[in-house]
């Protein structure tokens, strides 16, 4: 019996810990993780960089946890470190140490650790450097004419099945084989790591979660990425998402470290993995991390399945890179997946989504038999631009004429009048519709925004919001009917991080189209985080840490409710009544026409989650 109901607590335990540490270290350090977090596993690494941890050692520490009752499995780490590879020197063209899987006597040696790590225990999982950026004189021979792409996901591909997977099972038939995918999933394709083949290559796929300080990490990872990626992968391969797994690095304050706890959790993911032993050992993080995993773990027996709005992003994608963690981070909540989602009630799309070659046969079907689509500026762009090339290719080609070729293969052209004629617009106020009219809802800008200016047919397409300047608009949310259907572009800031600087009225009007298939839509202001349940369950959690206090957010829920009912009160149960018992919708065509909503007021802190139920 673990110490959690809804997740394992695990840590994982580096090689240059495993070969340093002493017997007489093992029981009090020990202790100390069990009195505040508890330790269900274990993760020892008998490899990385060049060290390699001995046969016996391995035995005794393995031998250790499991008199103590803690689950035992090994870690891998694929860095060559700074020594000669079989007895010869080897040029560095690789960034972090990683291996060059080109060469002979690297592949040889990785399978001879990993043949020496199957050999002690029934699990493996590989750290995330497990890719390649080498680009020696050997590489740039075997890619050939192929782009880096397509050359390191075949590569890998061999290297998974014939170097770690196959070499592992033969020496221990019971090994399994456990791929973890590091947080940045836009470039995975382009160092070689390939999800949508790996997956059945390996035993299980794991999520890296860890999205440190905002300002001050080394690469983009908007912080909606530690609850969005576990979706992903539990979509990719459901059933076989093993956990998420989050380090302290470039975490501060606390808050930082402890809100990719949370939304590892909030995800449902199985295995809370903590890097690392030694880094974490001793630090004033664990007593409050322990504190807050009990709570979580205590709340999410009441929640059921996540949901949400369901959002298409392709093995091998990239482009408008995190779009959807920056929305999220703004009270949408996203149901992320690698296959396009025909059954959905509305799906989003991104430019990521473009990696599809089939997307635009794909997008006119499900909106034409009554789907609502919600794609970005950045998605049109590119579907423009594949329009034209197509049509002038059908042209050149065939003899065919332009005008014949919608007949002939599906353009964007054919569902809204949306034009990009390469030029931008910052505007100084902003304006959304309602059924009535757009007097008395325009909002000043309080910070200059640049945003892509799409032209449209007057008429054909309407704005639901709009930017201005003072003899000038631009569409930021705009809709085109399409058979029983309907396509909505959202025209995205040049910076997405400018998302969460649109007024209060903005974000409102862009949650509300977002969440109008959902349970649970939130009117508040920046930073507030929802994350939805399929039982009549939802959380909302403040992520901004340097946020100026509290603030009110009404929480909109379709149809009748009696009241919400706050499972974390500080005196047990907490009940909001309705603030207005019905909410009839005044929207037009296009929105929740003659809709029961029931809308509650509800106060919102920095750092703080809440868990809620509906009472119907």
């Amino acid at each position: 019996m673990g110490h959690f109901k809804n997740f394992k607590s695990v840590l994982y335990c580096p090689a240059h810990w495993v070969i340093r540490v002493k017997e007489e270290e093992l029981e009090g350090q020990l202790a100390f993780f069990n009195q505040y977090i508890g330790v269900d596993k274990v993760y020892i690494e008998p490899y990385r960089s060049g060290e390699l941890a001995s046969r016996e050692k391995l035995v005794a520490l393995k031998g250790f946890f499991e008199k103590h009752g803690v689950e035992v499995a090994a870690g891998f780490t694929t860095t060559s470190g700074e020594g000669p590879i079989a007895g010869k020197e080897h040029k560095s063209q690789r960034l972090f140490d990683t291996y060059c899987y080109t060469d002979k006597d690297f592949r040889a040696q990785i399978q001879k650790n990993i043949e020496f790590t199957a050999s002690i225990f029934d699990e493996i999982i590989l750290d995330d450097y497990y890719f390649t950026n080498c680009t020696c004189e050997d590489c740039i021979k075997a890619k050939g004419s192929r782009s880096w792409q397509d050359y390191r996901l075949d590569m890998m591909k061999n290297v998974s099945r014939n170097v770690i997977v196959a070499p592992a099972k033969k020496v221990n038939p019971r090994c399994r084989v456990i791929i973890k995918y590091p947080n940045w999933m836009e470039s995975y394709a382009e160092a070689g790591y390939n999800p949508g083949e790996q997956k059945d290559i390996f035993d299980g796929v794991y999520t890296g979660t860890e999205t440190r300080n905002t300002m001050d990490q080394d690469q983009t990872l908007p912080r909606y990425l530690s609850y969005s990626l576990v979706r992903w992968m539990e979509n990719l391969a459901p059933g076989r998402n093993g956990g998420g797994w989050f380090d302290a690095f470039q975490c501060y304050p606390m808050e930082a470290y402890l809100e990719q706890a949370y939304l590892t959790a909030f995800a449902r993911a199985r295995e809370m993995m903590i890097f690392c032993w030694p880094l974490v050992y001793d630090h004033y993080f664990v007593p409050t991390l322990g504190f807050q995993m009990k709570k979580i773990d205590a709340l999410m027996s009441n929640v059921g399945n996540c949901t949400g709005l369901a959002e298409y992003h392709p093995v091998n994608a990239q482009g408008e890179d995190h779009l959807a963690d920056y929305l999220g981070l703004q009270g949408i909540p996203f149901e992320p997946t690698p296959f396009f989602p025909d059954n959905a009630k509305a799906v989003f799309l991104t430019a990521a989504s473009c990696a599809d070659r089939d997307i635009m046969a794909k997008l006119e079907k499900y909106v034409r038999g009554g789907g609502h689509a919600i794609v970005t500026s950045g998605f049109v762009r590119q579907m423009l631009a594949a329009g034209s090339a197509q049509c002038g290719a059908i042209s050149a080609d065939s003899g065919i004429s332009v005008d014949d070729a919608p007949a002939m293969t599906m353009t964007i052209e054919q569902m809204t009048s949306l034009r990009w004629r390469d030029r931008h617009l910052t505007p100084t106020h902003y304006q959304y519709y309602t059924a009535d009219s757009w007097e008395g809802y325009k909002v000043p800008a309080h910070k200059a925004i640049s945003f892509p200016l799409l032209e449209h047919r007057n008429n054909t397409s309407w704005m639901l919001l709009k930017g201005q300047t003072a003899g000038k608009n631009l569409p930021i949310l705009i809709r085109d009917c399409y058979g029983l259907g309907q396509m909505v572009t959202l025209v995205v800031p040049d910076d997405f991080s400018d998302i969460q600087e649109l007024p209060r009225e903005v974000l409102n009007a862009i949650r509300e189209e977002f969440c109008r298939t959902l349970g649970v839509r939130l009117e508040c202001g920046k930073n507030v985080g929802l994350f939805l349940y399929d039982n009549d369950s939802f959380i909302t959690y403040a992520y901004d840490y340097q946020n100026e206090g509290p603030q009110p957010c009404y929480v909109y829920v379709k149809g009748e409710a009696k009241r919400l009912v706050r499972l974390n009160g500080r005196r047990g149960l907490e009940c909001v009544e309705p603030y207005v018992r019905t909410h009839e919708s005044s929207r037009e065509e296009g929105g929740r026409n003659n809709e029961v909503e029931s809308v509650f007021k509800i106060e919102t802190h920095p750092d703080l989650f809440d868990f809620w139920k509906i009472e119907r």
